[in-house]
């Protein structure tokens, strides 16, 4: 740490983003109704590796609705339920392991307004 000073300072840079991540992800388990948390974590993960198509942003890396449950707290039944709702709604579109975001903007209402 003393011989690179600018790699040791990447590093804590790094290690705080990750305690910060971790810290806001477990006040949303406890402090958030599951589809707030979901909403959130696809605005994340769209933010993180979103890729720009026609009219929607996809989730550029494959996402099953089982590791989405396991990212959030809750069940894969309940994340099946609440993205068929957001599917009819025009919010998302989901195929296997695909998530396509419609209208983030709907999303993130919903999420700051639940």
């Amino acid at each position: 740490m003393l011989e690179y000073p600018p790699l040791a300072m990447n590093m804590l840079r790094c290690t705080i983003n990750r305690l910060d991540d971790l810290q806001n992800r477990y006040l949303e388990i406890c402090a958030e109704q599951v589809e707030q948390r979901i909403a959130r974590t696809l605005l994340r993960f769209m933010k993180q590796s979103g890729h720009r198509e026609e009219d929607c942003i996809r989730i550029d890396f494959p996402l099953s609705r089982q590791e989405l449950a396991n990212y959030t707290g809750t069940t894969i039944f309940t994340v099946s339920r609440i993205l068929s709702t957001w599917e009819k709604k025009g919010w998302i579109k989901s195929k296997r392991e695909q998530i396509t975001v419609r209208d983030p903007h709907s999303l993130v209402l919903f999420s700051e307004h639940s």
